[in-house]
């Protein structure tokens, strides 16, 4: 279960040649912007998780907390998580103008808080010695130095994740996340997409992000479904991809991300500039052609959206 908790530690790993000077614009404190969905590889198959990130980058060095939630709209903390270690700029990626390669390396510290008493008792389900000491709620330890079995986690081991990082427009990008929630640990597991970004709060060449800027969302639409039992998973994975690429055209939907738990469920998260904007593509979206194979791949037994309205960011504070 915190093997993928270890994943989501990934999400935002330190690198190896000086940041400072191969990308100064990191400087700086960068939170998200909404409740963001992580698919997570765990012993159970595929999970969603759901989290918000808060990271420092200074100099050579990257400070993250993490909070993972146990809802989509991360109103039910389960797990705190802070790690610092190095961060080294390998050069140029080909995946947008201005994209860099960069390995995050955690190599100096990686709390943990648990926040549900369920949480608590998987950390204390670790065989004696092989996870810290006692755990409970709300108690912070530091498992960098001592290990945790039951999270991957080897004692004194760094963990290095091998990202793409884009800085534009005051927003930070990380490279997305696979589908099947596996962690980005060698060098040809390097994102080629990215993902929603964070805003930047404090620190550097700072751009003001409000609620009218329209790389700020305004709406989280989660769409939910089970696939029927004789359906493709590929299938369904090429049928959403192509309806984001229809999504698109329209310059409202600002980002979508897509988990499949590996037993046929599926998650889908959209960030859409303002709820009209969702409406609107949606009640156009049932005249494309396209739609008439989404009965075919799913249960729509099982089918469920849900939106919400998130606040404007805490930019510039």
């Amino acid at each position: 279960m915190l093997r993928s908790a270890l994943a989501i530690m990934a999400v935002l790993a330190p690198a190896m040649t000086h940041a400072a000077d191969g990308m100064p614009q990191l400087t700086g404190n960068w939170r998200s912007m909404a409740c963001e969905l992580r698919p997570q590889a765990g012993p159970d198959g595929v999970q969603s998780w759901y989290l918000k990130r808060d990271i420092t980058f200074t100099g050579d060095r990257i400070d993250a907390h993490f909070v993972t939630y146990a809802d989509p709209t991360c109103a039910t903390p389960l797990v705190e998580l802070k790690f610092g270690g190095d961060v080294s700029i390998l050069g140029p990626s080909d995946v947008a103008p201005g994209a860099m390669e960069v390995d995050l390396v955690v190599n100096d510290y990686l709390r943990i808080t648990p926040r549900l008493d369920g949480f608590a008792g998987f950390l204390n389900s670790a065989e004696s010695g092989t996870c810290g000491s006692e755990w409970a709620v709300g108690v912070e330890q530091d498992i960098y130095q001592t290990g945790c079995s039951v999270m991957g986690v080897a004692a004194g081991e760094p963990t290095r994740e091998f990202e793409t990082l884009l800085v534009n427009a005051g927003m930070l990008y990380f490279g997305a996340r696979p589908v099947d929630g596996m962690p980005l640990n060698a060098a040809e597991k390097r994102p080629t997409t990215l993902q929603m970004p964070l805003a930047r709060v404090s620190g550097g060449p700072v751009r003001m992000v409000g609620g009218d800027d329209i790389t700020n969302p305004g709406t989280v639409e989660l769409v939910l479904f089970q696939q029927k039992a004789d359906a493709d998973p590929d299938a369904v994975a090429k049928m959403l991809h192509g309806y984001t690429s229809e999504m698109n055209k329209f310059g409202t939907l600002l980002y979508r991300t897509i988990a499949h738990d590996g037993q046929g469920g599926w998650t889908c998260v959209n960030y859409w500039t303002n709820l009209d904007a969702m409406k609107q593509l949606n009640a156009d979206a049932q005249t494309w052609p396209s739609l008439e194979i989404f009965p075919q791949l799913v249960d729509m037994s099982t089918f469920q959206i849900i939106n919400y309205t998130i606040n404007t960011p805490p930019a510039n504070q």
